[in-house]
């Protein structure tokens, strides 16, 4: 489940990229968000803070 985590983390980087280079401010700024706290939850999860 950690792993996938990092990998929506990391769609969510490449969309929030693609939104970014097409003028999207919004939508960019959600998809920075979803993709850190899925980052986030990844993280904390592989460390054991979330059980």
């Amino acid at each position: 489940m950690i792993y996938l985590l990092f990998l929506v983390a990391g769609l969510l980087v490449g969309g929030t990229w693609s939104a970014y280079q097409n003028g999207s401010r919004i939508l960019t700024v959600v998809l920075a968000l979803i993709a850190a706290v899925a980052f986030a939850a990844a993280v904390l999860w592989m460390i054991g803070a979330m059980t």
